[in-house]
């Protein structure tokens, strides 16, 4: 009598092992799928980062060579003025 439950145990143990096998490959697959996807889109977002970036930068080079041609012309206006006044 032991040994026929053990029997039935294992095999109901087998049985549902086996289907959870399969329901279990099926989730790994979509968190798989799922990884993948965000995967592109953190290199998608990393590459606009770095585009982001590298505009920022320009941007800031043009900022610092326009405030030195602001700065030279108004040197230029106080001589022309300075000229004046004498």
């Amino acid at each position: 009598m032991l040994l026929k439950k053990l029997t039935i145990v294992a095999a109901i143990a087998i049985i549902s092992g086996c289907a959870n096998n399969s329901a279990l490959e099926a989730n790994i697959s979509q968190l798989n799928q799922k990884v993948d996807s965000l995967t592109d889109k953190v290199n998608s977002l990393s590459s606009q980062t770095k585009a982001v970036s590298a505009e920022v930068n320009e941007l800031g080079m043009a900022q610092e060579k326009t405030n030195q041609a602001v700065k030279d012309t108004n040197e230029r206006i106080d001589n022309v003025v300075a000229s004046y006044k004498k």
